[in-house]
């Protein structure tokens, strides 16, 4: 930061310099400008006599020296024609430049009677006392700059003593230690950063406990059924096959067997759902992939004679979400999958698509036992189940937290209600509209 300073007030005395030296030769070309024609209209009232000014191009010129030259009109044309620093004759007073033997000259023509009077000044003059002018006011920045630099430089360095103390922390901790960062008297600038990483600090720290505790609840739960396996293939292989205890078994060992793959399968679901969370949006059509999840679950329907209505309106037919195929398909099945599995036998299931300017909405009402309002937040939290549906199907605890991981991805939303069709439940969701 030091250098950077430095560097930047090197280029600002540059700058500085050149501006300065274009102020001083503007405010000097004036101010001689108007000497210059003052001296012209003297040299006119005093009615000088005629002269030729002469050059010495080894002498040392100042602004203070001019070249006067006072020629009769007739006289003009054939000395502008030998000597190149002469103009010719005019009628009205103007300032112009000329290149010429002596240099490069600013010439003043002022017409009298019967002679003209010119004044010329070196050009190179003029630019040597713009110079010193504007190095006269540099000389202050000068003199003055090694000192702010320095003084620029101890007092970074005494604010940003933090950083150092900052970096001795950082350096010290251990890579498991998501503490909240404490360091008195930061700098202003630098206290939101630190704010910010201590955020970042709690969220990896929440997401941490999360995953173990999702670790700890997976591993219980499997270890359940593995167990249940266990025992019964150890008491299959006492017991003789044609007898009525083997076939119990063997019932319960297919019943563990299923209830441990359909836990395999929600759990590599949730994964695959936390995965894929930065999959792009795309537009799909709500009502195709409604029909197409109906139709996966309809076996597990007619299983129980239950009836599943898919109720859309004709000008519903192509509304389409903001969506991702997997996020939207696990969403409908396991909602409409729950709705089966906790439906009575020759119960009914429907599904309601409406749609507003702000959103589309989907209903998927049931006849069963529903859900109490208190319980709305707990059903959420994965590995749960209630106690009074436990024996109704088998499940993991997993299928709403699936859905709800989906639901965050796609910016949608899940409320649950009593249903107001068949008096079960009603989840209610909303997603974004494509227009």
């Amino acid at each position: 930061m030091s250098w950077s300073i430095s560097i930047f007030s090197i280029f600002l005395l540059i700058f500085i310099g050149v501006a300065a030296y274009r102020i001083a030769l503007e405010e000097s070309q004036e101010v001689i400008d108007r000497q210059m024609q003052e001296m012209a209209e003297f040299l006119d009232k005093n009615s000088l006599s005629l002269r030729l000014s002469t050059y010495d191009p080894n002498a040392h010129y100042d602004e203070t020296d001019v070249f006067i030259d006072i020629i009769k009109h007739d006289q003009l044309n054939p000395l502008s024609q030998h000597y190149n620093y002469i103009l010719p004759y005019s009628s009205t007073p103007y300032f112009t430049k000329k290149k010429t033997t002596r240099g490069e000259l600013r010439i003043y023509i002022y017409p009298a009677n019967d002679k003209q009077i010119q004044i010329s000044q070196l050009i190179k003059v003029r630019r040597h006392l713009a110079k010193e002018l504007a190095f006269n006011m540099l000389i202050p920045y000068i003199f003055f700059m090694p000192f702010a630099i320095y003084s620029m430089y101890l007092l970074i360095r005494h604010h940003l003593r933090k950083l150092t103390e900052l970096r001795t922390t950082f350096s010290e901790r251990d890579y498991n230690d998501l503490s909240e960062i404490q360091i008195e008297n930061l700098p202003i600038e630098i206290r939101p950063a630190i704010d910010e990483l201590n955020y970042l600090f709690k969220r990896i720290e929440q997401a941490k406990i999360q995953q173990q505790v999702f670790i700890a609840n997976a591993a219980h739960e499997l270890r359940t059924p593995l167990t249940a396996l266990k025992l019964q293939t150890s008491l299959l292989l006492k017991t003789p096959q044609d007898s009525q205890i083997y076939d119990e078994n063997l019932s319960d060992l297919s019943l563990s067997l299923k209830r441990m793959t359909h836990l395999v399968d929600q759990l590599m679901s949730l994964a695959h759902q936390e995965v894929h969370q930065d999959e792009p949006l795309r537009l799909l059509n709500l009502v195709a992939h409604i029909r197409l999840c109906v139709g996966q679950l309809l076996a597990n329907a007619r299983k129980k004679d239950i009836e599943l209505q898919v109720n859309i309106e004709d000008d519903l037919e192509e509304i389409s979400i903001l969506a991702t195929t997997n996020s939207l398909h696990s969403i409908l099945i396991n909602l409409i999958d729950n709705a089966i599995k906790y439906s009575p036998q020759q119960g009914q299931v429907i599904i309601l698509l409406s749609q507003d300017t702000n959103a589309v909405y989907v209903d998927i009402h049931d006849n069963g036992p529903g859900i109490s309002e208190q319980e709305y937040d707990h059903v959420l939290e994965r590995f749960v189940r209630l106690e009074h549906t436990q024996q109704q199907a088998i499940g993991s605890g997993l299928g709403l937290s699936i859905v709800q991981s989906a639901l965050d991805s796609v910016d949608a939303k899940m409320q649950f209600k009593p249903s107001q069709l068949l008096g079960g439940l009603c989840v209610h969701l909303t997603f974004k509209h494509s227009l």
